[in-house]
C-alpha cells in the first residue's frame, strides 16, 4: 500500500490484524462459554488482550519514513470495554513497561499522558458501554481510537517540527483508517457472536415459557374454582348469628388467605394470557411520577435513599398498556430496595439513545451470582423469603410484551442493574 512518499508492507499490517482478532475469537467462540464465573471471563480476556499486545509491540511496521507503529491501542480499548477497567489499567501499565524496556526513556512521557488521558476518558464514559445498541458501541469505539491516534500524531509531529507535515499526515491518516476498520471487524465479530449466544438463550427461554403459560391457564381456572367455593361458604358461616368472636377471627383469616391464594391465580393468568390488551402513548416521565410517588414511602420505611435522573428530553413516549408498565417497574423498584440492608442507595435513571428508552435501576444492595442472574425472571425462582418469583416472571413478560428487552448486571455483595430498552413511540 502506498500513499504519496509512504510505503505500508500490506503482509505486516495483515500480520497486526491477525493478532487482534485471533484472542477475540477464540474468547468468544471457546472461552466465554466455558466460563460462567464473570471474573475469570474478564481475567481470561486480559490475558488474551495482553498477549495480542505483547505481539503487536513485537513486531511493528517498519515504514520508510523512519515511523515504527502497531496495533497495541485496539486490544487495549476493548479490554477497557469488554474486560473491565481493572484489566484496562493492568494492561495499560503493562503496555508502558514493555515500551520501556524495549525503548528505553525516550518519548516514554509522551506515551504515559496519552495512556493517562485514554484511561480518564474512558473511566467517566465506559460505565453503560454493555447496554449501547450496536451502532452507539462502533461509534464509541471510533471516537477512542481516533483520538489516541489523533492525540500520537500530534506529538510526533511537534517532535519534528512539524516539518515533514504533509508526510506525516498521509502516514497518520491511512494509519487512523487501518486502526478504524480493524476495530470495526473486531468489534462486529464480538457482537454478533454475542448476539447469536443471546439469541440462543432467547429461544430457549421462550420454549420454556410457552410450556409453562399452557400449564398455568389450565391449572389457574381449575384452582379458582374450589376456592371461590371455599370463599362464599366461609362468608355465609361469617354472618351466622351464633359465631365466636376466635371463630369469627380464624375466618376472616382464613378469607384473606384465601383471597391472597386467589391472588397468586390471577397473576399466573395475567402472564399466560396477556389479558389486558388496552395499548396508549405513555408520557414515560408522567409514569415515573405516578411511580416514585407510589414506592416513595415504601423506600423510607426501608431507610433506603431513592434517587430519580430523569432525561433531558421531557416529550419520550413509549407503547404500552399503563397499569401493566407500572405494574412491572414497581416489581423491579420494589425488589431493589428489598435487596438493600440499611442506608442504602437505590438511583433510577432515564435517558434515550436513537430509537430506544433506557430505564437503568441501580442499587448497592447484596447483589447476584451469576447462577441467579441466570435463572432470574424464571418460574418460581426468588431470592426474597417466602417469595415466589411470581412478580418478576411477570414484570419480565410485560417488558417483553412491550417488544423491550432486560440487561442486567450484578456483583455478590455490591449491587446489581436492571436495564429495562423499551422502543420510543412517537406522539401522532
Amino acid at each position: 500500500m502506498i500513499f504519496a512518499d509512504v510505503q505500508f508492507p500490506i503482509e505486516l499490517w495483515l500480520f497486526q490484524i491477525l493478532i487482534i482478532l485471533f484472542p477475540m475469537l477464540l474468547f468468544q467462540s471457546y472461552f466465554r462459554k466455558k466460563i460462567q464465573s464473570t471474573n475469570q471471563r474478564n481475567l481470561v480476556l486480559g490475558i488474551l488482550c495482553g498477549l495480542s499486545i505483547l505481539l503487536c509491540m513485537s513486531a511493528p511496521v517498519s515504514i520508510n519514513n523512519g515511523y515504527i507503529l502497531d496495533f497495541r491501542y485496539i486490544p487495549l480499548i476493548l479490554a477497557f470495554l469488554y474486560g473491565g477497567y481493572r484489566i484496562g489499567i493492568i494492561l495499560s501499565v503493562m503496555i508502558l513497561g514493555y515500551r520501556l524496556y524495549l525503548l528505553g526513556m525516550d518519548g516514554f512521557y509522551f506515551v504515559l499522558a496519552v495512556n493517562t488521558l485514554l484511561a480518564t476518558i474512558i473511566y467517566f464514559t465506559h460505565h453503560h458501554y454493555k447496554n449501547y445498541s450496536y451502532n452507539v458501541k462502533v461509534a464509541y469505539s471510533f471516537g477512542l481510537i481516533t483520538f489516541t491516534i489523533f492525540t500520537f500524531a500530534i506529538g510526533s509531529q511537534s517532535l519534528n517540527n512539524f516539518t515533514k507535515l504533509s508526510t506525516g499526515l498521509g502516514l497518520w491518516g491511512s494509519f487512523l483508517l487501518l486502526n478504524i476498520i480493524t476495530m470495526f471487524m473486531t468489534i462486529y465479530i464480538n457482537e454478533s457472536l454475542r448476539e447469536m449466544e443471546l439469541i440462543h438463550y432467547e429461544v430457549s427461554e421462550f420454549e420454556k415459557m410457552h410450556l409453562i403459560s399452557q400449564f398455568s391457564i389450565s391449572i389457574a381456572q381449575q384452582v379458582q374454582l374450589p376456592i371461590t367455593k371455599v370463599q362464599e361458604t366461609l362468608g355465609i358461616l361469617q354472618h351466622g348469628d351464633t359465631i365466636t368472636n376466635q371463630t369469627l377471627y380464624q375466618l376472616k383469616t382464613g378469607l384473606d388467605e384465601l383471597a391472597s391464594a386467589n391472588k397468586i391465580l390471577d397473576d399466573y393468568l395475567v402472564l399466560a394470557t396477556n389479558s389486558e390488551k388496552e395499548e396508549r402513548l405513555l408520557n414515560i416521565h408522567e409514569e415515573m411520577e405516578h411511580i416514585l410517588k407510589c414506592v416513595h414511602t415504601y423506600a423510607l420505611i426501608h431507610q433506603v435513599e431513592l434517587s430519580y435522573i430523569p432525561s433531558f428530553e421531557k416529550e419520550l413516549y413509549i407503547k404500552g398498556n399503563r397499569s401493566q408498565f407500572q405494574q412491572a417497574l414497581l416489581n423491579f423498584i420494589k425488589n431493589g430496595i428489598e435487596a438493600i440492608k440499611q442506608n442504602g442507595k437505590l438511583e433510577i435513571a432515564i435517558h434515550e439513545m436513537l430509537e430506544s428508552i433506557y430505564f437503568v435501576i441501580e442499587d448497592n444492595g447484596k447483589g447476584m451470582n451469576k447462577e441467579q442472574l441466570n435463572k432470574l425472571g424464571g418460574p418460581l425462582k426468588s431470592h426474597k423469603e417466602n417469595g415466589t418469583g411470581l412478580g418478576t416472571m411477570l414484570a419480565y413478560n410485560i417488558i417483553h410484551s412491550m417488544s423491550g428487552k432486560i440487561d442486567v448486571s450484578s456483583e455478590k455483595g455490591k449491587g446489581t442493574t436492571f436495564s429495562i430498552i423499551l422502543p420510543k413511540a412517537k406522539k401522532a
